[in-house]
Order: C-alpha cells, then sequence, then structure tokens
C-alpha cells in the first residue's frame, strides 16, 4: 500500500521536515501557495519520490460564479504537475457556496468539464474530491449526487476524502466498495463528526478497522494520502506512525 504525505501538516517554515522524509513516501503539495520556483527548490530537495498537487481551492471556487479565472488557474497547475510529473491533481467541485441548489450544481458541472478536459490536454490525471460539510451548509453534492455526477466524467479519476465523509455521515466502507478500482487516491484524516479537524488516524470517530479491509478488498492500489494538520512535528515522527498504521491493520 503506497502512501503520500500532504504538506498541509508542514506549512510555512516546518516544510522543511518534508525533505528529510523518506523516498518510499510520496508527497502531496497545494501548489497554490507558492510560486514556481518556490515549488521547484522543494522538489528538488524532496529527491525522487512520487509526487502529486493539490489543486486550488482557496482562491478559485468553481460554485462563485463570480469566479471567472480558475480555467486559467487551472492550466498553470495542470502545467506544472506535467512538468514534475505529478499522478495526479486534486480537484475540488466547490467551496462554500449561495443561491438555488441546482443552478449551483449546473455550474459547477459546465466548470468541472473544462477543468477536467484542460487535463486530459496536459496529460494530467484529475481526480474528483468529495468535499463540502453538512454542518457548515457547503454540502452541494451529497452522497447519490456526488455518485451521480462521477458519472459524467468518467475520464477522471476519484479522490475520497475520509474527514468530509465522516462529517457528512457516510458509510465510508460502503463507498470505497461502491466506487472500486476508480478509487485512486484518499485522503486520510480523523474527527469527531462534527468538523473537519484534520488529526491523525485514531483520534476521531472513524472506524479505521473496517476503512483498511475495505480498501485491501476493494481498492488496494490506491494512495493513501495523510492530510493531517497537527499531531507530528518531524518526519520521523511521521514514520513511525504509518509504520503503527501498517502493523495494526496489516497493510
Amino acid at each position: 500500500m503506497q502512501f503520500e504525505i500532504s504538506d498541509l501538516l508542514f506549512a510555512g517554515f516546518p516544510k522543511f521536515a518534508l525533505r528529510e522524509l523518506d523516498k518510499k513516501y510520496g508527497i502531496e503539495f497545494f501548489y497554490e501557495f507558492g510560486k514556481d520556483y518556490y515549488w521547484d527548490n522543494e522538489v528538488v530537495a524532496w529527491g525522487k519520490r512520487s509526487l502529486s498537487i493539490h489543486g486550488p481551492c482557496v482562491a478559485i471556487n468553481l460554485a462563485d460564479k463570480k469566479c471567472k479565472n480558475y480555467g486559467k488557474v487551472f492550466a498553470k497547475t495542470f502545467a506544472y504537475a506535467k512538468k514534475i510529473k505529478a499522478g495526479f491533481v486534486v480537484v475540488h467541485t466547490n467551496e462554500a457556496w449561495q443561491g438555488e441548489r441546482e443552478q449551483v450544481q449546473n455550474l459547477v458541472i459546465r466548470r468541472l468539464r473544462t477543468v477536467v478536459e484542460l487535463g486530459e490536454q496536459y496529460g494530467v490525471k484529475v481526480l474528483i474530491e468529495n468535499v463540502g460539510l453538512r454542518p457548515k451548509q457547503s454540502l452541494l453534492f451529497d452522497l447519490p449526487e456526488f455518485m451521480a455526477l462521477l458519472e459524467l466524467f468518467p475520464e477522471a479519476g476519484v479522490l475520497l476524502d475520509t474527514g468530509h465523509a465522516n462529517v457528512n455521515g457516510w458509510d465510508i466502507p460502503a463507498v470505497v466498495k461502491t466506487l472500486g478500482k476508480r478509487l485512486v487516491a484518499c485522503h486520510l484524516h480523523d474527527n469527531s463528526g462534527l468538523g473537519d479537524e484534520h488529526l491523525p488516524i485514531g483520534q476521531g470517530s472513524i472506524d479505521w478497522e473496517a476503512y483498511f479491509k475495505a480498501i485491501k478488498k476493494h481498492a488496494p492500489k490506491a494512495i493513501q494520502v495523510l492530510e493531517y494538520c497537527r499531531g507530528f512535528e518531524s518526519a520521523a515522527g511521521l514514520e513511525q506512525h504509518i509504520e503503527e498504521l501498517k502493523e495494526k491493520y496489516n497493510l
């Protein structure tokens, strides 16, 4: 089972800790938070390993009709992904939204089509992530709607975010089974079910035994991206944590 580490855990000056991470672990990074020269330096320092990119999700919101430059921003993201031979780029359907639900959904679908087509032009794999949180009223696509959305984009892959799924009450092992081999990667983080806390595995309410059992059976090649925002200050501590996960869940 392949693991990657999101740089969400090492934002700012702590980012240098990623340089010490064993090369067998990949890195997923938020490209929108740095210039190309910044990432060029880090990619060299990280050395030869698997890399992936989290697409823009702060400056870009596909559900906001006032956000007109999404195509240009995604094109730049895909160009860099192609340059570094990233395995995939993660795309959010939406952030906060307002208006008539169906109209906003249709807007996102039209824009996603543009984004997915851009990804194909650059030869980059696009993964659509389940986002939105019911308690914050930002859930635009519930589970049946998300599954229907994916049917519109068979050329795209899927990234399952366990934290978002838990907050929204999804049966995570059942979702893994349904997605099967189409599930290219997963964002792993825990929470209490009340908010998007990005806690380390085991510190929230997710049934990880059931999750990993489903992954091993239905999507064994899906990349497991640890998307924590707290809990570890060094690469060594994180590596030990992963080894403990492997032993505990027989990965």
